[in-house]
């Protein structure tokens, strides 16, 4: 007692800072835990719930560990769309022969002559054959570097006309029928028989004085006059027809049986 009158003031200090002490301890824990949580925050780690761990509780170390591990699955299998019907012969038929070997134009030192038809059940191929007595030039029959060709109009020009008057024209690359027909299907929508002929060129090639081209004529001609024509400016070919019974054609059409029953 005597001590605290003697001293009172140092007593009093004393005892406050045992108290600020006791007071200052937990938050330095306080704020220890929070810029802890704050540090693994910002790398990403959460802290689970309560309600999510008692819902569903962690998998053991093994099946963690397999989910990362596990070979990823294997990619669905893709599905080839078949062409369309009216872009290519089908693929389930060799079709039927039909002997031909028809001159369509002819000049001085050039012939260009039809050979080589195939019926199918939605159409029927042909091949135009070009033959000369000095080499062509493979830019006027559309070959060469980009730029370096002839143009289109100077090019081989062939076209069909059917008895009813439809009518395709091409020449190396595909006509105006045949890209409507192509932005119809990129639509989703398909062609009737009665939006044809198209004429497509499949394939061709040569030198020198030998040329032959494909191609593919969709739907089947009706019954009568079926018409060739044939025009190539760059040789001075004027524009010629030469006509054909289309009644054989859409006959051995009509027989090409598939070799599939399932197709």
């Amino acid at each position: 007692t005597e001590a605290l009158r003697a001293h009172p003031a140092r007593h009093r200090d004393k005892h406050s800072r045992r108290k600020v002490r006791a007071v200052d301890q937990p938050n330095f824990w306080w704020r220890l835990q929070s810029w802890w949580g704050a540090t693994v925050a910002g790398f990403g780690w959460r802290r689970p719930s309560m309600i999510r761990m008692v819902a569903y509780p962690r998998e053991p170390p093994l099946r963690r560990l397999w989910h990362v591990f596990k070979p990823a699955p294997p990619p669905p299998q893709m599905v080839r769309p078949g062409a369309p019907p009216w872009l290519q012969p089908p693929e389930s038929e060799l079709g039927v022969a039909v002997p031909m070997r028809e001159v369509l134009a002819s000049d001085v030192g050039v012939v260009i002559a039809l050979i080589d038809c195939v019926a199918f059940s939605t159409g029927f191929e042909f091949v135009i054959a070009v033959r000369s007595k000095v080499n062509i030039d493979s830019r006027q029959m559309g070959f060469g570097p980009p730029g370096g060709a002839e143009e289109p109009e100077k090019q081989l020009q062939i076209g069909i006309q059917f008895a009813d008057g439809a009518t395709a024209i091409t020449g190396g690359q595909p006509g105006a029928e045949f890209m409507a027909q192509w932005k119809m299907h990129m639509e989703g929508r398909e062609p009737s028989s009665s939006d044809g002929p198209i004429l497509a060129p499949r394939s061709g090639g040569g030198g020198d004085k030998r040329w032959d081209f494909r191609y593919w004529v969709w739907p089947l001609p009706p019954e009568g006059r079926l018409t060739f024509m044939c025009e190539w400016s760059a040789r001075n070919l004027a524009p010629t027809t030469h006509d054909v019974d289309a009644t054989v054609i859409r006959r051995a059409g009509n027989a090409s049986t598939k070799l599939w029953g399932d197709t």
